[in-house]
């Protein structure tokens, strides 16, 4: 067994184990809510009783509330004193049971092969998204494996999947801990929201429908996946022939292309969106962007965007703030559709979608 095997199997059992729970994903706003109820500093009623039915519904087996690389990121630009940052890790660690979904890049690639794989082998012989998606909180940026090229392959081995287990149980307020002002995992999203703001005034005049300005952000989107699914169709071709296809510079950037137009035409059915559904939520979501041509992107839309993804596809609840939860519901998309989320920004909301969770056992 690779560590990449190991990495996976304890991905699957996790998931498995999580099938029972109803997910429900809280934006940073919500986090910062609760973490001050728990603290006291926070005494209306709604907000005391969604911490007390979500504690309720974790300690029963029937919620949990995972995070994100997002929340990790936002985690870190909290001040790492006791009552803030440290105070909301540890409320993560008690309602996340340290559950994390996949970073975005390995999310979007897992759909990828299971589409491709369910196309060429049929739905029964692939997992299902929920058993693949979850990791723990250590690994909300993806799988890191240390080497040691001195050691013989048996003990590099031995020592990665330690490694990885060791961090596989570690609390996310044992991580943040040492992360002093979390500089190491900001994202200059300043100099991207101001390229974005600037190319969409510019082709604003173009658009002449929501339904164009998917098409867009679509084509737009499928130029990334199609690297992605060109080495996922060789590592398939790899697996059946025993061969590695040695392909030339023009052979590749053909299959490049080919991967491309088959991802694009694909998700252009609605039949394949809930199988590549993250692809889709993203370019729903920056198309609805695009149609509202007075909106600007904010610097923390990426991440407030990167909630909404992860939420809608794979979540059963989404706690948010107004704006977003306007723009998430407003087109029409029937995003939340897509896996039977539901949406709230108020508290008062919130609390009946959590009420009716526990109530649906």
């Amino acid at each position: 067994m690779t560590i990449e095997q190991h990495s996976r199997a304890r991905k699957i059992e996790l998931g498995q184990k999580l099938l029972s729970r109803r997910k429900v994903y809280l934006d940073t706003r919500y986090w910062i809510i609760l973490r001050e109820t728990a603290a006291g500093r926070r005494t209306d009623a709604a907000s005391l009783k969604l911490l007390h039915f979500l504690r309720r519904g974790v300690n029963a087996g029937r919620l949990v509330c995972p995070i994100s690389v997002d929340l990790f990121m936002e985690l870190s630009k909290q001040a790492n004193t006791p009552t803030r940052r440290q105070a909301t890790a540890r409320l993560v660690d008690e309602l996340s049971l340290g559950v994390s979904s996949m970073d975005p890049q390995s999310l979007l690639a897992t759909e990828t092969h299971r589409f491709l794989s369910a196309a060429l082998h049929g739905q029964e012989a692939v997992h299902p998204m929920q058993e693949l998606i979850w990791t723990k909180v250590a690994y909300a940026l993806g799988d890191m494996h240390p080497t040691f090229d001195e050691l013989p392959p048996e003990d590099q081995l031995e020592l990665q999947k330690r490694t990885f287990d060791y961090f596989w149980e570690m609390r996310l307020s044992a991580l943040v801990a040492g992360m002093d002002d979390g500089a190491e995992l900001r994202r200059d999203y300043a100099e991207l929201t101001k390229d974005t703001n600037a190319r969409n005034q510019e082709h604003r005049d173009e658009l002449r429908s929501y339904e164009n300005a998917y098409d867009v952000e679509l084509r737009g989107a499928v130029e990334v996946v199609g690297e992605t699914a060109a080495d996922i169709i060789a590592e398939m071709e790899a697996r059946m022939t025993g061969v590695r296809p040695i392909q030339s510079p023009e052979q590749h950037a053909a299959s490049v292309n080919m991967c491309r137009n088959l991802v694009y035409h694909a998700v252009k059915q609605p039949e394949n969106r809930t199988s590549m559904r993250t692809l889709h939520v993203k370019t729903s979501i920056h198309a609805a962007m695009r149609w509202d041509k007075e909106r600007q992107f904010k610097v923390n839309d990426w991440h407030d965007f990167g909630h909404a993804t992860i939420a809608l596809t794979y979540c059963d609840a989404f706690l948010t703030e107004g704006p977003l939860h306007h723009l998430i519901t407003s087109r029409g998309s029937e995003l939340e559709a897509i896996n039977g989320c539901r949406v709230a920004s108020s508290i008062d909301d919130a609390l009946t979608i959590v009420r009716g969770l526990l109530a649906d056992g």
